[in-house]
């Protein structure tokens, strides 16, 4: 597996030479069942496409600095590649890219990933106040021709699988349900 800076991905794009890539971006904090799905579709989609994601080193959905990632950095890249990532483009959290809408982040991975396919969550949002959500982002790839795929929220029973709902049941000692939701990554 290949990593590269966000400041290298913005410099020169993907090493894909002529194929294309499949994407998908996100913090990816606790690599549960959820983000299992979304990373399957990613590698799954066609096998002559680079299975490509956009990830942080730090988690950047909340200003709580206390609250840990359910899977260090390093082990969240063991996992990419123990699912077939083949690359994975490290942004950090400058207050540049805070700020960035997320239509202008679509537009530079269109134009520097060579993006054959991209997927996302249901619950998925990006950019500067989250203002873009899976439908402008379905949007957004479909007038450049290019298929979004939004993978739907895997459930335990009636709840969906999320890092929040693994790190309360680990609090709670319900270590059971927290293995559940991992799946494959506990």
């Amino acid at each position: 597996m290949q990593i590269i800076t966000w400041e290298e991905f913005l410099q020169n794009g993907l090493p894909l030479g002529e194929k294309y890539s499949s994407m998908t971006v996100g913090v990816f904090d606790g690599v549960h069942r959820g983000h299992q799905a979304l990373i399957e579709r990613v590698v799954s989609h066609n096998i002559n496409y680079t299975p490509v994601i956009i990830t942080f080193r730090e988690n950047h959905k909340t200003g709580n600095r206390d609250r840990k990632d359910i899977h260090g950095f390093r082990e969240r890249l063991l996992m990419f590649e123990k699912l077939g990532i083949q690359i994975v483009i490290i942004a950090d959290l400058t207050e540049k890219f805070r700020r960035m809408p997320g239509i202008d982040f679509l537009e530079i991975i269109l134009k520097r990933g060579r993006i054959g396919f991209f997927a996302a969550g249901s619950d998925f949002r990006c950019g500067y106040h989250l203002d873009t959500d899976t439908q402008a982002i379905q949007k957004f790839f479909a007038s450049h021709n290019i298929p979004a795929g939004i993978v739907p929220q895997v459930m335990e029973g009636s709840l969906p699988v999320s890092s929040s709902r693994i790190r309360e049941a680990i609090a709670e000692g319900h270590t059971e349900l927290a293995e559940k939701m991992l799946g494959d990554s506990a």
